[in-house]
């Protein structure tokens, strides 16, 4: 009766702990790209869509694609994804993957807020008490 006990105890945990973790905090980010002149030759050559290649490479990494938007104007950048990851280092990674390849000249990957978490950022400006002294507050 004990290893019966002890079995259906073990479920229940694992049951309960997995999903828990299964549901980790995610973190959106817009990630900027510029193409190498290279992979723009190439999707120019054979055009399609990367908006499926783009969520699978964030699944790879544990991550959400949401969107992808492209900048036809010729701006400094080529386009932007948005898209979830579980912490900086997992985005990060992602990143590093993609220079790999040789087809982005330059990545740049900013973190986002809702409206509800940067309230509580500014909460926690207004709560601080600080003796810190701005540059701009000091004469040498």
């Amino acid at each position: 009766m004990k290893i019966h006990s002890f079995i259906i105890v073990s479920a229940l945990a694992m049951g309960l702990t997995v999903p828990a973790m299964a549901q980790q905090s995610m973190h959106r980010y817009v990630e900027f790209f510029k193409y190498a002149d290279t992979a723009v030759k190439a999707m120019a050559e054979n055009p399609q869509d990367r908006s499926g290649q783009a969520a699978k490479l964030a699944e790879s990494f544990g991550g959400k694609f949401e969107v992808i938007y492209f900048f036809p104007a010729g701006s400094e950048y080529d386009g932007m994804v948005i898209g979830a990851f579980p912490d900086d280092a997992t985005r990060a990674a992602q990143g590093l993957f993609l220079r790999a390849t040789g087809n982005f000249t330059k990545i740049q990957a900013i973190p986002l807020m809702t409206a509800e978490e940067f309230k509580t950022a500014m909460e926690k400006v207004k709560n601080v008490k600080s003796s810190y002294t701005p540059p701009t507050a000091t004469k040498q």
